[in-house]
């Protein structure tokens, strides 16, 4: 009897010590495993500290192939101009505004501008708006950019940070949101009266109420764009800055020709505000020609 009661004790023993490696075991490999995670969980926030230190993607770098396309839209023949001739869609006229005044910056005509790197319609029309006004003076800053990515995904160019000087003309631009819909600029407290005055009801229907690109020369203005979008939707690599201002350089294609038509008709519109100075830009053919649809 003594013999087993020392043996039964052993035994117990035996499964105690067991039981209590098992659980040294189990206790080693969750500190294992909960050190692991620590250190995946450092790794992982690491890596995120690092992606968000990097800025977002350009759609084009700099001093790439782009930034030469556009440097060159400074030099854009005038038979580049003549070639395109005025537009084929009245949406590219502006419209007559009843009791508009010409808007003065200094001794100067002014042209205003609202818009977003988001919007598709602004990414077509700035492309006609700077072809225009380089007719008239000069941009520098001017940048690459597209409209959102699930809008079109257009290239073009931003105002953002551009300055123009002109000894004929002045024009201030406000470019609202980036790409992704960030605000990056407010619509200053000079503009922003015109803007809910002459973007809403009666000059536009309801549903346009705000809408953008808005561009506005105080007598008239153009709410959209005179250029289609559907073209530039193919335009998905790096080449697309370039081929688009090597057609803009003839007044041809798919997408020189309306872009150029389009200035033509925004040209028109600044030779009404500067009594048709420059001469050789105003009585140029498809100037006049595009003038005789603008409304008196």
């Amino acid at each position: 009897m003594g013999k087993n009661t020392a043996r039964a004790e052993a035994t117990r023993k035996a499964a105690e010590m067991r039981a209590a490696a098992a659980r040294k075991e189990r206790q080693q490999k969750q500190l294992i495993t909960a050190a692991v995670a620590v250190v995946v969980v450092v790794i992982a926030a690491v890596i995120g500290l690092v992606i968000a230190s990097q800025p977002d993607k350009a759609p084009a770098s700099a001093n790439s192939a782009a930034d030469t396309a556009v440097a060159k839209l400074g030099s854009l023949p005038a038979a580049a101009f003549d070639a395109a001739g005025k537009p084929a869609t009245p949406n590219a006229i502006p419209q007559k505004l009843d009791g508009g005044k010409v808007l003065k910056n200094g001794d100067k005509p002014e042209v205003l501008y609202v818009g977003a790197e988001f919007c598709p319609y602004c990414a077509t029309e700035r492309w006609s708006l700077v072809a225009a006004l380089e007719r008239f003076g000069n941009f520098s800053g001017l940048t690459t950019t597209r409209s959102a990515e699930n809008d079109g995904n257009i290239p073009t160019v931003s105002f953002k940070d551009s300055k123009y000087t002109s000894d004929f003309i002045a024009f201030r631009a406000v470019e609202t949101q980036d790409r992704n819909g960030k605000q990056i600029e407010q619509i200053p407290a000079d503009i922003e009266p015109l803007f809910k005055k002459y973007d809403a009801p009666p000059y536009v229907d309801a549903q346009s109420q705000g809408a953008i690109p808005w561009t506005f020369y105080g007598t008239n203005q153009t709410v959209g764009s005179g250029v289609p979008i559907q073209p530039f939707v193919s335009l998905t690599d790096d080449t697309a800055w370039t081929k688009i201002v090597d057609q803009m350089m003839t007044g041809k294609g798919d997408y020189g020709q309306p872009i150029m038509a389009n200035a033509n008709a925004i040209t028109a519109q600044i030779c009404t505000l500067t009594d048709n100075k420059p001469s050789d830009v105003c009585a140029s053919p498809a100037v006049v020609q595009t003038s005789a649809m603008l409304k008196k």
